[in-house]
């Protein structure tokens, strides 16, 4: 597969729940949810800080493929049957 059509980890992760089989219990997924959610804050907060000086491109993409894994996960609770 060309870099170009690499498939980012928060796409694979949307297609297994869209097909099933990323599957969570509603309190696990919403731990997860509630983790990304401050992880996302974090990275904003340390975008919007003056004196950051990691490497502001990397932390923009992966906050750009974090809500991808907040919605796969949602979407992951909608398949889960207690077994």
């Amino acid at each position: 597969m060309s870099q170009d059509q690499e498939r980012l980890a928060g796409d694979v992760l949307l297609g297994l729940a869209h097909d099933g089989r990323l599957v969570l219990d509603a309190a696990e997924a919403e731990t997860r949810v509630a983790e990304l959610r401050r992880t996302l804050a974090y990275g904003y907060a340390l975008l919007a800080d003056p004196d950051y000086t990691g490497p502001e491109d990397r932390l923009r993409e992966i906050l750009d493929e974090l809500p991808k894994y907040v919605e796969a996960f949602q979407q992951a609770t909608k398949s889960f049957t207690p077994r």
